[in-house]
């Protein structure tokens, strides 16, 4: 099972938006932010939607 991450991401923050069933309910959620929310829908381009699956570790482990 999947679900999608949206998060906003500039040169001082990362912020989890929200985790969403559908594809379509976290774009429509994005679309919101970028045209009403202060802050938000002057850098729209810092959107960030990503399909993650559950229960799986997603963490990256560099090579040394």
């Amino acid at each position: 099972m999947y679900v999608y991450q949206l998060t906003y991401r500039d040169e001082w923050n990362l912020l989890t938006i929200g985790y969403f069933g559908s594809w379509k309910k976290a774009r429509n959620v994005m679309k919101k932010y970028k045209s009403t929310l202060p802050g938000f829908k002057e850098y729209p381009n810092y959107f960030i939607l990503k399909k993650v699956k559950l229960d799986e570790d997603d963490y990256y482990f560099p090579e040394k």
